[in-house]
């Protein structure tokens, strides 16, 4: 495998960490999804904001993923890597800003990635370098009324910057779009919704790199299921 050729991966993932998608367990039972905030105590509020990906509260959200075997193309005379191992550590802040600290009058939830990406090479072995830096900037609207439905609905662009110290850890574009996160807290115990986004590129790090246009979507599960 060329070590400038992006991995195709069909092997299992371990999660050591993982930033709202799939289901979390928090120890609050029920009625913290909808009890007026004001009738909250400062534990509940802390439990409801830290289950809401479109909350104020700041976050920082550190994730490993490890893949024992990659399979790739193999182009002679450069070696197949059958069992070259990966892993990728991912670090991801949420920063909020509220009015008037903002450049419109709304919330603002700015969330960077930063990847360490260790990938193997095609000399055998493996390297590490920095991955490319996704961010999302959301600005939480003021409608649907969240205390009338239960919905909390944020709009805004999401980047893609090539900073990708190796082209095999990057796509090696510069990459904008839109992003959408729905979250409806109306049922009691229950938090669910979704964050998508879709970077497509315009502009290249180098006249071989191929287009890109991702959609990603990202559910999220908030289940509260005994009350302390």
């Amino acid at each position: 495998m060329k070590a400038d050729r992006p991995l195709r991966s069909r092997a299992w993932l371990l999660q050591v960490a993982a930033a709202y998608a799939g289901l979390t367990l928090v120890g609050r039972f029920a009625n913290a999804q909808t009890t007026p905030a004001a009738a909250l105590t400062e534990e509940e509020q802390l439990e409801r904001d830290f289950t809401d990906p479109l909350s104020t509260l700041p976050q920082l959200t550190v994730r490993d993923s490890y893949t024992p075997a990659n399979y790739g193309p193999c182009t002679p005379p450069t070696p197949c890597v059958r069992d070259g191992e990966t892993n990728q550590v991912i670090v991801r802040p949420l920063i909020p800003r509220v009015p008037p600290n903002t450049l419109l009058p709304f919330m603002q939830l700015i969330m960077p990635t930063f990847a360490l990406v260790t990938v193997p090479n095609s000399r055998g072995g493996t390297r590490t370098e920095f991955g490319d830096l996704p961010l999302f900037d959301l600005a939480v609207l003021p409608w649907p009324d969240k205390n009338r439905t239960g919905f909390l609905v944020g709009a805004g662009p999401t980047f893609v910057f090539p900073t990708a110290t190796s082209k095999s850890a990057g796509q090696g574009a510069w990459q904008a779009g839109p992003a959408l996160g729905v979250i409806y807290a109306g049922i009691p115990g229950l938090l669910v919704g979704f964050v998508a986004q879709n970077p497509v590129s315009f502009a290249y790090t180098s006249p071989d790199r191929p287009p890109q246009n991702t959609l990603e979507i990202q559910p999220v599960l908030a289940l509260h299921l005994w009350e302390k």
